[in-house]
């Protein structure tokens, strides 16, 4: 299901961790779990954290942990914040032994479940880790609805460190988008070329908020304003 994150998390945050998108963001992002009933200094689970480039923008407003797949990912983030829990776990079956007020899946992360049932079972699991009242807020990887194939750049320019990014984004079969980085690496005066891919799932906003009714989380509010990209499903657990 995922990528060999190896060499990408080496480089990870120069290329994607971006303060001036990170800032707004959670900012929108803490605005909406208070509106919608989860006070600040409550716990909070950053699903699929990666490098935990978030990491900052929530620990001083909430009792913050992380959870992701890849080791890799995760020994950056360790070394990064050493006072911050971190997990390795699957979004699809991960089994904690602590429940949370609030949980959020940033940067359309939940599209690597890759299926509609690995969705339905994503969306159990965070149901399940979840306080009554408690609060999950999932940002999808585009939907059905709006998806264009597409080729991003930019690149990176740090005194030991730049980067040239070029992704191509395309439809590979009904409801998986292949997204294929080609990343150009120049460090210790060497310039080096990575090539990864991985298949992304593509589901319908129907199919999300579908997911999350099932799992027993009621849609409370849809953001679809610009200050998180790709919009917001926020479900709530049941206060009972």
């Amino acid at each position: 299901m995922y990528s060999d994150f190896k060499t990408i998390s080496t480089y990870y945050d120069a290329l994607y961790v971006n303060d001036r998108e990170y800032t707004p963001e959670a900012t929108k992002v803490k605005e909406l779990l208070t509106r919608n009933g989860v006070p600040l200094h409550t716990d909070l689970l950053v699903l699929a954290c990666g490098t935990g480039g978030h990491i900052p923008y929530f620990k001083d407003d909430y009792h913050v942990s992380g959870l992701d797949l890849s080791e890799d990912m995760l020994d950056l983030a360790r070394k990064k914040f050493p006072d911050v829990r971190f997990h390795l776990g699957n979004l699809i079956d991960f089994e904690l032994e602590t429940d949370f007020d609030a949980m959020i899946c940033m940067y359309g992360s939940i599209g690597f479940v890759r299926t509609v049932d690995n969705l339905r079972a994503s969306m159990k699991r965070i149901a399940a880790h979840l306080r009554p009242g408690g609060l999950a807020l999932i940002t999808p990887w585009s939907t059905v609805e709006d998806f264009q194939d597409n080729i991003v750049v930019n690149a990176a320019d740090r005194p030991d460190l730049k980067i040239a990014r070029m992704e191509q984004v395309r439809l590979k079969e009904p409801a998986i988008v292949e997204v294929t980085f080609h990343h150009l690496i120049g460090k210790n005066k060497e310039v080096t070329y990575h090539k990864q891919s991985m298949e992304i799932g593509l589901f319908s906003r129907e199919e999300y908020l579908s997911a999350m009714a099932d799992a027993g989380l009621q849609v409370v509010e849809e953001y679809t304003g610009t200050d998180v990209r790709g919009g917001v499903y926020i479900g709530k657990r049941a206060a009972g």
